[in-house]
């Protein structure tokens, strides 16, 4: 027991003469007794070693080095589970030789040797230190957080994957807030899309850091689910576009990706990318309505596949940037939010093919006059309506003619009916019998029929409310006129037949009046 004391006492001594170079005060005495185990296991040179390794953090942080010190004896334990002293001083020199470059991957490299050597010995922890040593001469930012990921990424990806991850990083040094995304994401994104492919990604998304690192980190975590909708040279694209965009608007840009989750397998690349035309012009002057516009399209989007496709998406929103662009961007937004009225009043009279030839007359005559093409599409419905398809595809043609030579304003007032040219025009060009024409002959037999006089009105189809009978504005449903105005009095004929035989003569009051009735007479039979 003695031969024990004077032994610990002589130990303790060294210790302290040895920590005196560095330390002082209560410092040295806690040290000495958190320290004094560790002479058994790896001597006093081997306690030096480290003491001195440790003693490098001082130029940083003398109470990391402390700690360090302090913490020693629990990761030499680790340590000797895999090897004898010599390992133990070894992986303090690699330490050391961090500790020279940096403090926090040197303190990095130690928490971690234990399970990185228990994954690939100590030679791939040197190969790791050497790596991870590189890059902290660049950024010990990203040298620190590699190394805290490194047991993780070997277990995945083996030490190649590991320095492609290093790589990678160092190609966005110059984005803290990227790579400290990218190293938390790395295991997961390697899960679902591997190594190679990560690459991949890394790359776009450093595009898109370019403008936005918050959208770059949303697209990151994005990406799988993108690369398994669309595919990954579809968000090449779409992450090429919106850095096109970005060089204009980089809000425009970076909402974008930001929604492009819930818009790529909804609308094509040419819509995306006239989406964005229309919002960035938009934006250059209210960047609030370019907000709303970007934010309400999905919902529209979704709206418009309710009558087409995505072809139809496309050639909307061209359309629209097309006004914006030529025109004014005002109209373009008032014709956007307009357009699922237009279409289901143009899916009265055909197919989602109608209503695609419809658009692509407008766009046909945008190229003349932007503002045409508007008033066109706008009273499309009416049009065809009274002239069918073909008369409205005369009625473009005709404007766009007078677009070229006399200029938009007149081509304008044509399509509206405003100008003295109209009426002829559309004369000769409709079809069919109109209303207004056998108003009066109509009127003639229904006071016949009646004895009295009843109102005509003009309307979409034929009824009556009691009053007055409503008729169809022009029939066309043969192309002998006679035949046209036979089926206007059948129509009128069957809505009087209502009020002569007193459809609307019923009142529920009576009814039990006249069940009363009848079960007195037939209620002994």
């Amino acid at each position: 027991m003695v031969r024990n004391s004077l032994k610990k006492t002589y130990g303790t001594r060294k210790l302290r003469k040895l920590l005196n170079e560095h330390y002082e005060g209560e410092i040295i005495e806690n040290l000495v007794s958190e320290l004094y185990p560790l002479l058994d296991k790896v001597g006093y040179d081997g306690l030096e070693q480290i003491a001195d390794a440790c003693s490098q953090l001082n130029k940083y942080s003398g109470r990391t080095a402390v700690t360090l010190l302090e913490e020693s004896p629990e990761l030499v334990e680790k340590l000797l589970m895999y090897g004898d002293k010599d390992l133990v001083m070894n992986v303090y020199g690699l330490f050391s030789l961090a500790a020279g470059y940096s403090e926090g991957p040197a303190v990095r490299l130690l928490a971690v040797s234990p399970e990185l050597i228990d994954r690939v010995g100590y030679d791939g922890l040197k190969k790791v230190a050497g790596l991870c040593t590189q890059v902290a001469q660049e950024d010990s930012f990203i040298a620190t957080r590699l190394l805290g990921l490194s047991p993780e990424l070997i277990d995945r990806v083996g030490y190649e994957g590991l320095e492609k991850v290093a790589g990678l990083c160092s190609q966005v040094a110059n984005d803290r807030r990227f790579i400290a995304a990218l190293l938390v994401m790395t295991p997961e994104l390697i899960d679902k899309v591997g190594i190679n492919l990560l690459e991949q990604v890394v790359g776009l998304c450093s595009q898109v850091a370019g403008y936005s690192s918050s959208t770059a980190i949303r697209l990151l975590g994005q990406s799988p689910e993108l690369i398994d909708k669309a595919g990954i040279d579809v968000l090449e694209k779409v992450v090429g576009l919106c850095t096109q965009v970005a060089q204009e608007d980089g809000f425009v840009a970076a909402r974008l990706l930001e929604m492009s989750p819930a818009l790529i397998d909804r609308v094509s690349y040419d819509g995306l990318g006239k989406l964005a035309e229309l919002c960035c012009l938009v934006n250059k002057d209210d960047g609030f309505i370019a907000a709303r516009v970007l934010d309400g399209s999905p919902k529209l989007i979704a709206r418009l596949h309710e009558y087409g496709d995505t072809e139809l998406v496309t050639i909307v929103y061209d359309l629209c940037s097309q006004v914006a662009r030529d025109y004014n961007w005002r109209t373009a937004v008032r014709l956007l939010g307009m357009c699922p009225d237009i279409i289901e009043r143009l899916l009265r009279y055909g197919d989602k093919d109608l209503v695609l030839n419809v658009y692509g007359l407008s766009s046909q005559v945008a190229r003349y006059s932007s503002r045409t093409a508007v008033s066109l599409l706008e009273v499309s419905p009416d049009l065809i309506g009274s002239a069918s398809y073909e008369g409205l595809v005369k009625v473009a043609g005709m404007a766009s003619e007078i677009a070229k030579v006399e200029g938009e304003e007149k081509a304008t007032s044509f399509v509206r009916g405003e100008s003295s040219e109209y009426a002829d025009f559309f004369e000769s060009i409709t079809e069919g019998l109109e209303l207004k024409r056998v108003r009066a002959v109509l009127l003639h037999y229904l006071n016949a029929l009646l004895g009295y006089r009843i109102e005509i009105v003009e309307a979409d189809g034929a009824t009556t409310d009691g009053e007055r009978i409503f008729l169809p504005g022009r029939l066309k449903e043969f192309e002998a006129e006679d035949r046209n105005f036979a089926l206007y009095k059948v129509l009128a004929t069957h809505e009087e037949a209502h009020l002569e035989y007193g459809s609307f003569d019923f009142e529920l009051i009576r009814v039990q009046d006249v069940v009363s009735r009848i079960k007195a007479k037939y209620s002994t039979i």
